[in-house]
């Protein structure tokens, strides 16, 4: 079984007041759960309260149910109420296993030593954001105030060289001013705390005088043929002592056998037989004894993947696919081993279980109608839907309407109809206004809040005439006070900017030296950075004309015949339709994979919108919306 990882932790604490004080805790239970934390408080009584308060959250942190992720996030949370009112930097660790978990708010600084490079952790992460990484022996954490890293400077590098024990003496004397080199006074070293946890070399269980042929490169990844080989050779080993130990009991006995030839050869086989079976039994069980040792081994080993799999699967999902896949190899090793073994068995039953958890996979049976569009106007269909302040709007090209639905109220109103809109192709909602293409019309704004059918011309303006210059505009796009086409004919992104007067001419979104293919694309969504669908799948993203990074990334199979997409400023995520997989892709803005969710009409929808904060998806399927909550 593979050993718990072995923390040595030094703290370092200056000087405290009853004004001012920076404080330290550290605790470890249940072997491999570590709770750390850094505080600097200012505040009356800032002493007393601090230490109280620490003490309350790593209880908190312990007694808390949940993965080590949500109890030092329920913990952190619990801190900042116990310090509404103070003038606090807060740093919280957690160390379960391999894995590190941090959240801070604040002055304070974890920086981590590997080998010869230090680095700052807080950096990855937002405020308030929790972060997680895996940590390996050897490594080096400092988790300190940001007035103690600027105290120690250039030295910091050196000092986390040192073990724990000189590491705390040596700064601690710092503080203290003992050493001539740093002039700080004592009173200028009030909010100076620090711990440092060393990871040393895991205490095995396995017996010291025990020896594994190539346990090294099988826990590695290596294959067992490594491990069958040393076995080999230990059995080789056995089989010549053996043999020693043989012929040194004939020789022994020799004088107490018969004279006579055949006599002696008849025992002397006997004897060998004997024995011999003796060899083969203290080899099976040489074998054995490897094999299971083998076995625990990689069990383990698939347990701890397994369970870091799922303490890291909403924080970092490629790192927890990795983890899993891991752990799905790993418990195959061991039945690999022993078939048979109910543990392996039922550690294997239960990755297969959670495997869809971990991996943020989401299965969907029911798909709830939110608004049949046909009971607005008969034989309303459409193929587009766009939402902008909790409203959802279509538009049918066919029977020429353009319909708002409020989505608190479920209320829908028609905009406008087929006289007020000619042959229109397009619409983009943003804010109260509404922006249609329209082939014969141009480009056209509608004030939603004036819905006076009557009079038209109080609410529907134009912001370009019809332009003989676009050739296939296939989506329209309001953002800010600025109009966007997505013309796929001329291979071209045109804006429009408000101007005194109405609207500027179009001008070119693209910068000069940009190249893009717009052949088969299918949707445009702006939030900052313009996004482009294409049929293949793939997805063009471009920040102020220029070509801006976008990839898939951690996608269990690739995207097939894809429908739409979402992504807004309002939202934190992008949201793909992809239609061929059935499933709605959840995806960071630049194409990592977050979580998908899987259902039939998720290949049979459109196109979607997506309600972040209320957490709902918007699917539209002719003319029937279906509404489900997002996961």
């Amino acid at each position: 079984m593979e050993g718990v990882m072995k923390l040595k932790v030094a703290q370092a604490i200056g000087l405290n007041t009853d004004q001012k004080a920076a404080q330290v805790i550290s605790e470890s239970r249940d072997g491999d759960n570590s709770f750390f934390a850094v505080l600097d408080l200012t505040c009356d009584d800032a002493f007393t309260k601090g230490r109280q308060v620490l003490g309350e959250i790593s209880d908190f942190y312990f007694d808390f149910e949940g993965t080590p992720a949500e109890k030092l996030k329920a913990a952190f949370e619990q801190s900042l109420k116990k310090f509404e009112t103070e003038e606090v930097a807060l740093l919280l660790a957690a160390l379960s296993g391999k894995v590190l978990y941090l959240i801070s708010q604040g002055a304070v600084e974890a920086m981590l030593k590997r080998d010869s490079n230090t680095s700052p952790l807080l950096s990855v992460g937002a405020l308030n954001q929790l972060i997680s990484g895996f940590l390996k022996e050897g490594d080096k954490l400092l988790l300190s105030t940001s007035s103690l890293v600027n105290f120690l400077g250039e030295d910091l590098n050196k000092l986390l060289d040192l073990p724990a024990q000189n590491f705390e003496e040596e700064v601690t004397g710092r503080i203290s001013g003992s050493d001539p080199t740093h002039s700080n006074s004592v009173l200028e070293n009030q909010d100076l705390a620090a711990l440092l946890i060393n990871i040393e070399p895991a205490e095995s269980a396995v017996d010291s005088k025990s020896t594994i042929p190539s346990l090294g490169r099988e826990v590695s990844g290596g294959s067992y043929q490594d491990s069958a080989a040393g076995t080999q050779s230990d059995s080789s080993a056995i089989v010549l002592q053996t043999l020693g130990q043989i012929l040194g009991f004939i020789r022994s006995i020799a004088a107490y056998l018969p004279k006579g030839g055949r006599s002696r050869l008849l025992i002397a086989v006997v004897l060998i037989i004997i024995v011999a079976s003796g060899v083969g039994f203290k080899v099976k069980s040489s074998k054995d004894a490897q094999k299971e040792q083998t076995f625990k081994q990689v069990l383990q080993q698939a347990k701890d993947d397994f369970n870091a799999a799922k303490n890291i699967a909403t924080l970092n999902s490629n790192e927890a696919k990795g983890k899993l896949d891991s752990a799905k190899d790993k418990v195959n090793q061991a039945l690999g081993l022993k078939p048979k073994e109910m543990e392996a068995q039922a550690l294997k039953k239960q990755i297969e279980q959670d495997s869809g958890a971990i991996l943020q996979q989401f299965q969907l049976s029911e798909f709830p109608i939110f608004l049949d569009l046909d009971l607005v106007k008969k034989n309303f269909t459409a193929s587009k839907i766009n939402l902008s302040a909790n409203k959802l709007i279509l538009l049918d090209p066919a029977v020429k309407t353009l319909v708002l639905i409020d989505v608190a109220k479920k209320s829908p109103q028609i905009l406008a109809g087929s006289e007020q809109l000619g042959d229109a192709q397009a619409v983009s909602l943003n804010g109260a206004l509404a922006f249609v293409f329209s082939k014969d019309k141009g480009v056209l704004k509608i004030d939603s809040t004036k819905n006076n059918l009557a009079s038209p011309e109080q609410k529907i303006t134009s912001v370009s005439k019809k332009d003989s210059e676009l050739d296939r505009v296939e989506d329209i796009y309001g953002f800010a006070s600025n109009v966007y086409l997505l013309d796929i004919g001329k291979n071209k992104i045109w804006k429009y900017l408000p101007a005194s007067e109405g609207y500027s001419d179009k001008k070119e979104y693209l910068t000069k030296n940009t190249q893009a293919d717009f052949t088969d694309a299918l949707r445009m969504q702006i939030e900052s950075s313009v996004y482009v669908l294409k049929k293949d799948g793939s997805m063009l993203r471009f920040t102020r004309g220029d070509k801006d990074n976008f990839s898939y990334d951690g996608l269990d199979k690739n995207v097939k015949d894809p429908k739409s997409f979402f992504v807004s400023s309002d939202t934190d995520n992008l949201y793909l339709l992809d239609s061929g997989n059935s499933r709605l892709l959840i995806l960071t803005k630049t194409g990592g994979y977050k979580a998908q969710m899987s259902g039939e009409k998720f290949g049979q929808a459109t196109d979607l919108v997506v309600d972040e904060k209320g957490k709902k998806v918007y699917l539209l399927d002719g003319s029937k919306i279906f509404q489900v909550d997002l996961k």
